[in-house]
């Protein structure tokens, strides 16, 4: 079903996250006061950050319990349920605030192409699903409910709500994106379902996926500020694409292969190109993490004098 219905490495990567020094001398210090910390966690509590997140890892957990059989591959699927997530957050934003308002078009095109891809991939083929039992239907329902809603996006921001998008900001031609993703993908793909144009799709999609949300920054850059929902958006797409990076950095080698002197390489090529999104969106990762240390509203995370 998968490639990890192959035989894959039991290693995982650990990663550990270094936090400052006064960061954690204000969580001894809540810790050794009761009070103080009661009046911390009600301050983080009462935060739009954590109300989302509080919801959605809620959701996760309950997803876990009724369709995960415990197998590592469901990092897979739980990658496809957090990008799923930030799209539907976007778009329940928009249709309620009736606003497209600081998103990016050019980016929402993308995710459409990159869905696309993905699906042509997973739904006639098993090469690419998790060995979870996830991988029977429900990782491919989120990727198709996850193509719906970048479609429905599309739509609002072109048509129903076309009045509030500001081309303007949109600058970065996303057609500078695609193509590279594409001609990368012809030569450096994977073979998992033994099927050359499913297995080109899946790799644009993982490419193109890499450098998609340099559009909306690019966007934040030209506005001079962010918009809560879409800075909560790309962090959730970096939860989902470092949940990706830790699954596909652990199977890595089934991606490639030894007899081929440039497919010899895929593997690497992959794990390399998601770790491209990370760093692109560290700075960014970095700032929303701090606005939500200090309880400040995620729209200041381009307030240098604040974050």
């Amino acid at each position: 079903h998968f490639c990890s219905r192959r035989t894959r490495s039991a290693a995982v990567p650990v990663f550990f996250f270094s936090f400052k020094a006064a960061a954690m001398e204000g969580v001894q210090q809540a810790l050794k006061d009761p009070e103080m910390l009661k009046k911390t966690a009600w301050r983080y509590m009462q935060t739009e950050s954590f109300k989302i997140w509080g919801g959605f890892f809620a959701f996760v957990f309950m997803i876990f319990m009724l369709f995960s059989s415990g197998d590592f591959s469901f990092l897979l699927t739980l990658s496809s349920i957090v990008s799923t997530f930030s799209f539907l957050m976007v778009a329940l934003k928009i249709e309620t605030g009736r606003s497209c308002k600081g998103v990016s078009l050019r980016m929402m095109e993308c995710y459409i192409a990159i869905f696309f891809g993905r699906l042509c991939a997973i739904i006639p083929f098993e090469g690419y699903l998790p060995f979870d039992k996830s991988g029977d239907w429900f990782y491919q329902l989120c990727e198709f409910i996850g193509f719906c809603l970048a479609c429905a996006i599309v739509y609002f921001c072109r048509h129903r709500h076309q009045l509030t998008y500001d081309p303007s900001t949109d600058t970065l031609n996303h057609l500078y994106l695609m193509g590279p993703a594409l001609a990368v993908s012809l030569i450096l793909h994977p073979n998992l379902n033994n099927f050359l144009p499913s297995d080109i799709a899946w790799a644009f999609a993982l490419y193109l996926e890499s450098v998609a949300v340099l559009c909306q920054l690019f966007m934040f850059m030209k506005e001079g500020q962010a918009q809560p929902h879409t800075s909560h958006f790309l962090a959730a797409q970096a939860l989902a694409k470092l949940m990706s990076f830790i699954f596909w950095a652990s199977s890595f080698s089934e991606l490639s292969n030894p007899n081929h002197y440039i497919k010899a390489f895929v593997g690497n090529w992959v794990v390399c190109m998601q770790l491209v999104q990370l760093i692109v969106m560290g700075d960014f990762i970095y700032h929303y993490i701090r606005c939500i240390q200090k309880g400040l509203p995620v729209s200041q995370i381009l307030c240098s004098d604040n974050v």
